[in-house]
């Protein structure tokens, strides 16, 4: 058996530190050993991937402020808020992330906190969901090296990836608007090669979770992945690896009803239109109290993220709520929709974009395309 120990203590000491707020963890639990091996499973999966508590994260922490004394925000969301942080620790997983400069003596980190009181259950369950993800071959190419879980605050550390696809997506299409043409008119604001970059690395990801760490995300968008800085491959032109994060609405494929008893579920303060398949959007489904998004699920919402990536436009469908929600009910319509809008002209009729995204947003989810099959097709 396992030494059980006791719990982690964090202290927030309220005096000033070189301008930071010290996040104090003593040392406590490491990483419980994987349950007995499940019949039937990859040995991988047996062995590596059914931890039964999140990973504790034990150093010592400083959150930083900005000149005028406020805690420096990463961004937020339904659940909750992400702060920058430093530490001096480093691990196999930190160094996955270049550091903040050459002379830099410490690492920037990420720390998601619980925004309101019922997000504490939600951050346990990704905690515990990133640790069975490390615990399984490959993580590191696909997802934002996570550093543990400090269990008394419900708190989240994560190596610190400052940009969102989401704002790339946005950068690109205000200088793709400063340089329109008739010649570049057709091609995605990325450009076409490394929007298709963009979608190879991303439905590899996906194809990943899925059959290797048996996990779907369920809440695929362009606010959900982050783009780190790598060096340059020949033949590549892309200068960043596009990884997912934010797993707050993620489940265990392993075990699907885990996680129904203990967090609560998706909500539609949670879901961001037009990401979210249509099926989790009728009214029946809303009202369920076990809505869970499946696998065809994270498909839809990563060809709609792609779509948008293509585009430049992250509303798709307007600015109204009401007209977003309602076009996003008609999901399966996404391509006709976009290619009547403003920026329709990127998306052409049997181009490269509708081609590779069109099997993704089948109205039936049994009809979408499997995402082993779908990297096939990016690829070819």
């Amino acid at each position: 058996m396992a030494t059980r120990h006791a719990p982690v203590a964090l202290v927030l000491q309220t005096v000033r530190n070189s301008d930071s707020l010290k996040l104090q963890v003593h040392p406590s639990s490491t990483l419980t050993p994987p349950a007995s091996p499940i019949p039937g499973l990859p040995s991988h999966l047996n062995q590596e991937s059914r931890p039964s508590r999140p990973q504790e994260f034990q150093q010592a922490l400083d959150l930083q402020r900005d000149d005028a004394g406020n805690l420096v925000e990463y961004g937020r969301g339904a659940w909750s808020i992400v702060y920058m942080a430093r530490s001096s620790w480093t691990s196999p997983a930190a160094s996955l992330t270049p550091p903040p400069s050459p002379g830099a003596s410490s690492r920037i980190l990420a720390v998601k906190a619980p925004l309101r009181r019922d997000a504490h259950p939600v951050l346990q369950a990704e905690a515990l969901i990133l640790t069975r993800i490390n615990w399984t071959s490959g993580w590191e190419h696909y997802v934002v090296p996570f550093h543990g879980f400090i269990s008394t605050s419900s708190t989240i550390v994560m190596s610190a990836v400052p940009l969102t696809l989401s704002t790339y997506v946005e950068d690109r299409a205000a200088i793709a608007r400063q340089n329109f043409s008739t010649r570049t008119m057709s091609d995605p604001v990325l450009g076409l090669s490394q929007w298709r970059e963009v979608a190879r690395a991303l439905i590899a990801g996906l194809t990943w979770l899925h059959n290797e760490a048996r996990v779907v995300h369920g809440d695929i968008k362009p606010h959900s992945i982050l783009l780190r800085p790598r060096l340059v491959k020949d033949g590549a032109t892309l200068a960043y690896d596009p990884l997912y994060t934010d797993f707050s609405s993620a489940h265990d494929l392993l075990s699907p009803t885990s996680l129904a008893s203990d967090s609560p579920r998706t909500s539609l303060s949670a879901l961001s239109p037009p990401f979210v398949a249509p099926e989790l959007l009728s009214v029946s489904a809303m009202r369920s109290l076990d809505l869970v998004a499946t696998p065809p699920c994270d498909v839809f919402s990563l060809a709609v993220t792609l779509l948008a990536a293509a585009t430049g436009d992250l509303l798709l469908y307007g600015t109204s709520n009401m007209q977003r929600l309602a076009m996003s009910r008609d999901g399966h319509r996404v391509l006709d929709y976009v290619r009547f809008g403003p920026n329709g002209s990127r998306v052409p009729r049997k181009g490269i974009i509708e081609n590779i995204l069109t099997q993704a947003v089948s109205k039936e989810p049994s009809e979408r395309i499997l995402p082993e099959e779908w990297l096939k097709l990016v690829e070819s």
